[in-house]
């Protein structure tokens, strides 16, 4: 089991980049075709022709006319988020709650498109799904060994008023104990606190943290 992680490409840059393509070989057409004729509306059958005239861009949302005020990249600031874990219902409803998300969709079983608002900063909205999808959930965690060997912890430093465990991917297990909250318990938390962000898993906690 790998660390949780989320890759982004900006749909934007992407669209923008294909519209742009489009338009110089639209113009590159047109050159062609206006030298062979001097006469501009009989190239274009007395309609004046533009880049964007009669081309579309397929969108995650489906077609969109190039020139449309209304497809995603204009609307938005729009992103594909590529997981190395599985989307589920869950993900999908917590990625709807999320603030600064006014559009998404569902690509595949590890992709999603999202829509960010102007008053919005997708760097807000990337940190925040991120501390929401990038963890891992007991269920994730606990085989039943483990969950055995944490009980069994669990027992033996119930008599503390402060305790937190370490549960790792692998099934490793670390832990602090204190009577009371002061420096010693906080520098072993942060100590649990970087093992979890370096390999991956959870911190279980007593009932007065």
């Amino acid at each position: 089991m790998s660390h949780k992680r989320i890759a982004w490409k900006s749909w934007n840059q992407q669209a923008d980049s294909y519209i742009e393509r489009i338009d110089q070989e639209t113009l590159v057409l047109m050159e062609l075709m206006m030298g062979q004729s001097e006469d501009p509306e009989a190239v274009s059958g007395g309609i004046p022709l533009t880049p964007a005239s009669g081309q579309a861009i397929h969108t995650p949302l489906g077609m969109y006319a190039i020139d449309s005020l209304f497809k995603p990249s204009d609307r938005w600031d729009c992103w594909i988020g590529t997981t190395n874990f599985g989307i589920t219902r869950a993900i999908e409803n917590q990625l709807k709650e999320t603030d600064g998300i006014e559009c998404l969709r569902i690509l595949g079983k590890y992709t999603f498109f999202v829509g960010i608002p102007c008053t919005f900063s997708f760097r807000d909205v990337r940190m925040n799904i991120e501390k929401q999808l990038c963890v891992y959930t007991e269920q994730e965690i606990m085989t039943e060994n483990t969950r055995l060997t944490v009980d069994l912890l669990k027992e033996q430093i119930k008599s503390s008023k402060y305790w937190s465990i370490f549960v790792g991917k692998g099934g490793c297990v670390d832990y602090i104990v204190g009577d009371k909250l002061d420096t010693e318990y906080l520098e072993g938390l942060r100590r649990l606190d970087e093992t979890k962000q370096l390999m991956g898993g959870i911190i279980l906690r007593g009932d007065n943290g």
